[in-house]
């Protein structure tokens, strides 16, 4: 007797994410989290297109796009000297009012109908939580810690003590599921249960972001005043004495700003005061609501992402240092991946080839990025401004152009990542029948769509302005773009391979240029399974093999 099919362990974005996806897919879940509720301290701040598209899915895109900065306020990233003195450089960013103008106007750079958007975890967990709850599938419980676990051959056993609350008495229980996936961060209990180590790199030592960082959020509503330039997202500050980056929060005052400590420096209060007012360069009045530590110069990934009836996701399976934000946007994709696996291995569509397939699949996905966040990271990390940047006068003035020159270089290649958002491909996925020939480069600031097995399926934005990915299924959908009924038949024979097969007919010339196939078989999670020129011989002796490929079929 099973209490639930996934016991989920961390209540943090992956793991509401993740229970939210599961809930509508009909697979039940219980989530655990140790914490009273949903982040009280800002920590990520940055949702990638990708994720954004994910949480179009299933339904909160609108709801997060709406959150956090006003929907007028122009995320930039900027890089002064103090925020009330030197503007160095600027990247002009949109703000989230216009999203769907500026994607469809830069189709050409970010084909995608969700371009990035920043809004914090703050905010971004209280719309996945809510997500969860319109599932009578999912159960979630916080201020609820899951002491142990084992698994069998058919589920894994669990304890977990829940602490009182307000609607119920402390007490201990035994949970048993089907799978369990630990979404429980760094420290990751599960992980170190399964005796899972991360490798990688960690402790690189930088200038900035690379040592202990201590993390503090704080109200300041007369900060704008300070400066008579626009509003920015993130404010890169940088004098003779320290550096930090202060992030706006909801753009009417809340911030948190991140600066690194030196060696056997304290984050006390005095410090953390004055640490903010060089980074403002003016006394205003603020009140600190929150701080935290944490340390930069990690690029780790966990050596195995699975074990068994258990799965790792988010920062339990990769650890990051947060330039480009990439953390908790890998995490996002890592459940988006797992979702429709659980629901085929859970509803017994799939065998232990699909399960397998995470780890082959994600893991390199997290080497991917955890070298793009650090070559980020080295990028900014390293930079000295010399003296001269702080002087007044035309000697200064010369300094501070060169400077800015470099940040503005800089800034291009961390935050414009077309790239790096939209290319994770699985060509070598045990899933996929590679194609012959060269993919494509996999470059942070270009990316450029392919439908070859493996990758992102390829946005196009139909001729009536709605977007090709609401035309997909919440299942494998099949996308036939010749211009003729051929193959009708087969697909009722597609259909009985695939469960919940959605197929799409579109006529249209762009979409067939971007897919060139006939047929493109597009997975739940919006990557291409399959694809296939004309109604041929090859398609046929393909179809038999198509379940057995995606793993659908035992």
């Amino acid at each position: 007797m099973f209490d639930c099919d996934v016991l989920i362990v961390g209540g943090g974005p992956v793991g509401l994410f993740l229970a939210a996806e599961l809930g509508q897919r009909g697979v039940k879940v219980q989530l655990f989290d140790t914490k009273p509720g949903t982040s009280k301290h800002p920590a990520a701040n940055a949702n990638s297109a990708r994720t954004m598209e994910h949480f179009r899915r299933i339904g909160v895109s609108d709801a997060v796009r709406a959150a956090g900065l006003p929907r007028d306020y122009a995320p930039d990233i900027a890089y002064f000297t103090s925020i009330a003195q030197h503007e160095l450089a600027r990247l002009k960013q949109p703000a989230s009012g216009i999203s769907e103008r500026w994607a469809k106007e830069r189709a050409f750079t970010w084909p995608t109908a969700e371009p990035p958007h920043r809004c914090s975890q703050l905010y971004v967990e209280p719309i996945l939580l809510n997500a969860a709850h319109q599932q009578s599938a999912c159960s979630i419980n916080f201020s609820a810690c899951v002491d142990s676990f084992m698994q069998d051959d058919e589920g894994v056993t669990a304890l977990v003590s829940l602490a009182a609350t307000a609607d119920r008495e402390a007490h201990t229980r035994t949970v048993r599921a089907r799978y369990l996936i630990g979404c429980d961060g760094p420290r990751s209990s599960v992980r170190k249960a399964l005796n899972i180590r991360y490798d990688g790199v960690a402790g690189e030592k930088r200038e900035f972001m690379g040592g202990q960082m201590d993390a503090v959020y704080f109200y300041a509503p007369t900060l704008y005043s300070v400066t008579q330039r626009a509003p920015a997202w993130q404010y890169w500050t940088f004098s003779p004495t320290q550096r930090a980056l202060l992030i706006a929060i909801d753009g009417h005052g809340h911030f948190i700003m991140n600066i690194q400590l030196r060696d056997g420096e304290a984050a006390n209060p005095a410090a953390i005061r004055d640490r903010i007012v060089t980074a403002i360069g003016a006394d205003i009045p603020f009140e600190i609501k929150s701080n935290s530590s944490w340390t930069a110069g990690y690029a780790l990934v966990a050596e195995r992402f699975s074990a068994g009836r258990v799965f790792l996701a988010g920062d339990a399976a990769h650890l990051f240092t947060p330039t480009g934000g990439l953390g908790y946007n890998t995490g996002i994709e890592d459940a988006a991946n797992l979702a429709w696996k659980l629901e085929a291995l859970v509803k017994g569509h799939a065998g232990s080839a699909l399960a397998d397939s995470y780890h082959a699949e994600r893991h390199p996905a997290a080497l991917r990025n955890t070298e793009f966040a650090r070559k980020f990271a080295d990028s900014i990390g390293h930079i000295q401004p010399p003296a001269e940047t702080f002087i007044d006068g035309a000697q200064g003035d010369a300094m501070r152009e060169a400077v800015g020159q470099y940040l503005a270089f800089h800034a291009y290649h961390e935050f414009v990542i077309p790239g790096v958002h939209l290319g994770t491909r699985y060509e070598q996925s045990p899933l996929v029948r590679a194609e012959a020939g060269p993919s494509t480069p996999d470059s942070a600031n270009l990316y450029q769509a392919s439908a070859r097995p493996g990758h992102r399926a390829p946005h196009g934005w139909l001729q009536d302005g709605s977007s090709l990915y609401d035309k997909f299924g919440q299942g494998f959908t099949l996308l036939c773009l010749n211009r003729d009924n051929t193959g009708a038949v087969a697909l009722i024979d597609m259909r009985e391979l695939l469960p919940n097969l959605t197929l799409v007919h579109i006529r249209e010339d762009a979409i067939s240029d971007l897919y060139q196939a006939d047929f493109a078989l597009i997975r739940p999670d919006q990557h291409v399974a399959w694809r296939v020129y004309g109604f041929t011989d090859q398609y046929v002796s393909t179809m038999g093999g198509v379940g057995e490929r995606v793993g659908i079929l035992d």
